[in-house]
């Protein structure tokens, strides 16, 4: 890197993630064949040499993304736990159907 060049870099949990961020910097602007991307285990690390006044500019696209793309992984799995078990599924049923009723039947 130059002296004038710093880089930002974000973690992901997959490769699609790592991709799409990918993809969201080459949209804002930043060159497709300076970014990178990373294996260290299972995480994918994007890498992005860029100059100092578009650190804070690359860090808000590929940070602010990975909070959502975490949130949503985490959520897909939450998914995944309660559709597989059906006591479960039917036991939080239940007590949504008992708290619509609690609500509507106020006076």
């Amino acid at each position: 890197m130059a002296h004038d060049t710093v880089g930002v870099e974000a973690d992901f949990t997959s490769l699609e993630a790592a991709r799409a961020a990918k993809d969201r910097l080459v949209r804002a602007g930043f060159a497709r064949n300076s970014i990178d991307i990373d294996r260290e285990g299972d995480t994918f690390i994007v890498h992005l040499p860029t100059q100092e006044a578009n650190r804070q500019r690359a860090a808000r696209i590929l940070r602010g993304r990975a909070m959502i793309e975490s949130a949503k992984s985490t959520g897909w799995a939450a998914a995944d736990t309660v559709g597989s078990n059906r006591l479960l599924t039917l036991g939080l049923a239940a007590l949504a159907g008992f708290a619509l009723y609690g609500l509507t039947s106020r006076r």
